[in-house]
């Protein structure tokens, strides 16, 4: 789904970026790996990004603004349906 929704918003004005939160280096590039997503992904070792967004758990996804604000978060998984509303609710703005 997020590797989808990648393609379709890809240069209309979003990025997306994965960050491995909880789990280790190795268990967040295999996953990246598994899932065969091309986008850019990171891993937060020091928890530094966690700790800017208020991220405590997995899954979690968000929305950030060129300025680095917060737009819209969401703990849990969610439907592809959802994420495109998000993607053009916000872009409508």
């Amino acid at each position: 789904m997020w590797e989808r929704a990648y393609r379709e918003w890809k240069g209309k004005g979003v990025e997306f970026v994965g960050i491995g939160l909880l789990d280790s280096r190795d268990k967040s590039k295999a996953f990246v790996d598994r899932h065969k997503l091309t986008f850019p992904n990171g891993w937060d070792g020091d928890g530094r990004i966690a700790k800017a967004y208020g991220f405590s758990y997995q899954p979690y996804w968000a929305v950030v603004a060129k300025d680095g604000s917060l737009r819209f978060a969401r703990h849990g998984p969610s439907t592809e349906d959802e994420l495109i509303a998000t993607i053009k609710s916000l872009l409508a703005r």
